[in-house]
């Protein structure tokens, strides 16, 4: 059971949304007893929650050549003008499911407000690869963008990246893997609720460790099976906390007051402003984790999605 003395600070349309994920749930459920059924069903609870926001200039599927596959991912340009910088997102999913049309709406919301491109990239998951794939997926989705971009009107010199929960840690770790600020094309960032390291002993954790999703315990076990490998885990692509804070970009880091992952946002903050790197924390009160992608109903949400594109615009203007 979720602690009453916690549960009354929750805000009242993120418990609407929750209630109504749940009623998506059983309408859509159960979800298959593999791995396959489980995103089959995950995919179609999203279905609702992606529905409307502003029309497109153009919102289309294409491909990216990457290390193991051709990657998928959206595209959602706002207007007909070309040579536009590029947000390039990864989805949340725990490592293991969502893929590229999973925050259709909220990519849509996020280049209207910005004026950029969205490009919502897929990535490997677990457990059929485990870290750094994933990682090494989302470099190259950034390195093609950079050479390639003009082909879709994008100004490959002026990117930003990001992403939600896992998708915030391989987001981050694709940057560090490329030398963030050293490309001199990657310009910003900004992560959602991110996984940024492995600590499972912080405040937040100890607070929401039950009743809230996810768990402590779900927290450790996703990124042991995203890194298998013990000596792996330090690895500032993974430990995001450990990096040379100088090859950071100017970094937005959302989180949500009312989950587990909140201080990892928190720690990532301290060590940028320890170095005094260009940054921005907004902890958004009464908010669970992945509040963001309740954007159809969730006052919070839409106001996250406001700051990010905010944020962008001031350290990658479209205009």
């Amino acid at each position: 059971m979720t602690d009453a003395t916690v549960l009354p600070r929750m805000d009242p349309e993120m418990q609407a949304a929750l209630n109504k994920a749940a009623e998506l749930a059983a309408q859509y459920g159960p979800p298959g007893a593999d791995v396959a059924g489980m995103r089959a069903f995950q995919a179609k609870v999203r279905t609702y929650w992606n529905e409307g926001g502003p029309e497109m200039a153009e919102e289309r599927a294409a491909t990216i050549p990457g290390p193991y596959r051709q990657i998928p991912v959206m595209i959602y340009r706002p207007s007909k003008a070309t040579t536009l910088p590029a947000f390039v997102y990864f989805h949340g999913g725990g490592f293991r499911s969502g893929n590229e049309q999973s925050n259709a709406r909220q990519m849509r919301e996020l280049a209207a407000l910005w004026g950029g491109v969205a490009i919502s990239a897929d990535y490997a998951h677990i457990p059929e690869q485990v870290f750094p794939a994933a990682v090494e997926e989302g470099a190259a989705v950034l390195r093609w963008l950079h050479e390639n971009g003009a082909r879709w009107g994008v100004d490959g010199n002026r990117l930003a990246f990001g992403g939600t929960s896992a998708g915030g840690s391989v987001a981050m770790g694709s940057a560090i893997h490329l030398g963030g600020t050293k490309t001199g094309y990657l310009k910003a960032g900004a992560t959602i609720v991110a996984v940024l390291d492995p600590d499972i002993d912080t405040e937040s954790m100890r607070t929401f460790h039950t009743g809230f999703y996810p768990t402590r315990a779900d927290v450790d076990a996703t990124n042991k099976a995203y890194v298998p490998d013990a000596r792996l885990r330090s690895d500032p692509r993974v430990n995001c906390v450990s990096v040379d804070p100088a090859i950071v970009p100017p970094l937005f880091l959302a989180a949500a007051e009312l989950d587990t992952l909140r201080d990892s946002s928190v720690k990532m903050a301290r060590m940028l402003a320890a170095a005094g790197r260009p940054h921005r924390l907004k902890i958004y009160p009464g908010m669970t984790h992945m509040f963001s992608s309740y954007s159809r109903t969730v006052s919070r949400a839409r106001e996250c999605w406001a700051d990010i594109g905010a944020f962008l615009a001031e350290h990658v203007p479209a205009r």
